[in-house]
């Protein structure tokens, strides 16, 4: 009985670390799309903000001193949010692989109710068609 419990645990934990992959591969993807999308409205406004260099109105001058700012801004905030948002779900990894190795007996309870949840669930969808 304690090499089943082992090689679940085993299985457990190699389910875990292939999740964090995933969710690590799957978040780098939506931030490369994110950081492509924000790097594109950046240069856009950057280009905006050209093009309005060359007007002197005193309202313009204000709005185009305030928009410089707020790029300023922007740019150290998505820096700032990536490094935080890495750094959380590295740490949310790493607790979770710490808890299956310290309760093994709870992660596969978890892991059965989880599965028995999901089982039952698709049970009622397909008895509904």
């Amino acid at each position: 009985m304690s090499a089943n419990a082992n090689d679940t645990v085993d299985s457990l934990h190699r389910a875990g670390k292939e999740a964090g992959g995933d969710f690590r591969r799957r978040a780098g993807n939506i931030k490369d799309y994110a950081g492509d999308e924000l790097r594109a409205f950046v240069a856009d406004v950057e280009d905006l903000v050209k093009r309005v260099g060359n007007v002197s109105d005193a309202d313009v001058t204000r709005a185009r001193a305030k928009v410089v700012g707020a790029l300023g801004d922007v740019r150290r905030l998505t820096s700032d949010t990536a490094e935080s948002l890495r750094d959380r779900a590295r740490a949310a990894a790493e607790q979770a692989d710490e808890y299956v190795r310290e309760r093994p007996w709870t992660a596969i309870g978890l892991a059965a109710a989880i599965g028995l949840i999901v089982g039952v669930g698709v049970t009622a969808v397909s008895s509904r068609r």
